[in-house]
């Protein structure tokens, strides 16, 4: 292998990484923008591909800006604060259309548009914090690109500002004389409404989105853009409006920010969710909502779909972690056959070998919208609506 290449970026694919050509093998460059010309070093020689540290832009490709953060690069949780935000959203709405048009050819007449955010920095309102050490040699910040190593951060451009606020009272607890020095990770939330911060499982933050309060922890999950999360509630429901209103169900139901807009709609909701915190917040939302007739079933979603009778549920939604929803899901709800499923999915590969289960035998794809709750990021949440064929 040799020390160093020459190589022109292609194109930008999922995980980051942009795409160049050498000696018959495809070489994957991080930090990268189409177009560039740039001397790497491979660092992963493999059959088909070969992996490289970008050592120099010979020549920069069009849309390459410089970051707006001292520690991109080095720290893991941006990926693209090298190019302009415009084509930051065309790559997304590139890599998805052509994931999903790869895994289901049919879809090739269908649409694929991608919403950005309003703000493409200042939009987190939560994140995880890893620590370690006490006093004079405390240290607060994320873990570093490919590492357990922790990099020291004072302030994140992607936080908002009561989140810097909270961050910045982190590592003065840090510092102070009770600190143990053990590392660990903490969950850190705010809420701009109420200007509040909050760390850990103990304090309670209250967020409006769409005309609902929710009362959440930062331990819970709760989608992270302030600027973007009612326009995705606003995908689901506009699907809810076109369906009969006997009977919904919330498939990783969180503290109800899908559940609650559907008991407006619907007369019968069940929401299914596994963390038993999320679940007591859950209710609370619900009872201080006046939804009542909303069921929250506290258990893992598998479990309790195969144990339940088969239900003819006028739509399911489904917010399933990373890892997706899983064969014992698909596989019951492609049983039940509900009218309409919409999927709710942060990974559009897992999304689509959950989606594999159900079409194109059983459901139709008839809409994919991605929305760019990840700006800097690689990452984006996809929203798909799936009818009964």
């Amino acid at each position: 292998m040799p020390d160093t290449l020459t190589i022109t970026i292609e194109r930008l694919v999922y995980g980051g990484a942009g795409l160049g050509r050498h000696g018959g093998k495809v070489v994957f460059v991080p930090f990268s923008v189409p177009g560039d010309t740039l001397l790497v070093q491979p660092v992963d020689e493999k059959k088909n591909f070969i992996r490289a540290a970008p050592l120099q832009v010979l020549e920069p490709g069009p849309g390459r800006i410089d970051p707006a953060c001292p520690h991109f690069g080095v720290c893991g949780g941006c990926h693209w604060q090298q190019i302009d935000y415009a084509r930051q959203v065309e790559t997304k709405r590139l890599i998805l259309e052509e994931i999903l048009r790869h895994k289901f050819p049919e879809t090739a007449p269908l649409p694929v548009t991608m919403i950005p955010s309003p703000r493409p920095f200042g939009y987190r309102s939560r994140a995880r914090m890893q620590f370690a050490g006490a006093g004079a040699g405390a240290v607060v910040g994320f873990f570093r690109g490919r590492s357990h190593a922790i990099l020291d951060i004072e302030h994140c451009p992607l936080f908002r500002p009561s989140l810097n606020e909270a961050l910045k009272a982190l590592r003065l607890s840090r510092q102070g004389p009770d600190a143990g020095g053990e590392p660990g990770e903490i969950d850190i939330a705010c809420s701009e409404e109420e200007g509040a911060w909050a760390a850990g499982p103990g304090g309670v933050l209250r967020r409006k989105v769409g005309g609902f309060t929710y009362r959440l922890t930062p331990d819970v999950f709760f989608q992270a853009n302030d600027f973007l999360v009612e326009e995705l509630v606003g995908l689901v429901d506009a699907v809810a409006r076109d369906c009969d209103p006997d009977s919904a169900l919330d498939l990783y139901a969180g503290v109800g920010l899908f559940s609650l807009p559907l008991a407006r709609r619907f007369r019968k909701v069940i929401a299914v969710e596994s963390s038993s915190s999320a679940c007591r917040l859950q209710r609370s939302n619900a009872s201080e909502g006046g939804l009542g007739h909303l069921r929250t079933v506290c258990t893992e979603v598998a479990e309790w779909m195969e144990g339940a009778k088969a239900h003819d549920f006028s739509l399911v939604v489904l917010d399933p972690p990373r890892t997706g929803s899983g064969n014992r899901v698909m596989e019951q709800l492609r049983r039940w056959r509900p009218g309409t499923i919409v999927v709710v999915s942060c990974d559009p590969q897992t999304l689509c070998r959950d989606l594999a289960r159900l079409v194109p035998d059983h459901y139709r794809i008839d809409s994919v919208v991605g929305l760019d709750l990840f700006p800097q990021s690689y990452h984006f949440e996809t929203v798909v609506r799936l009818a009964r064929t």
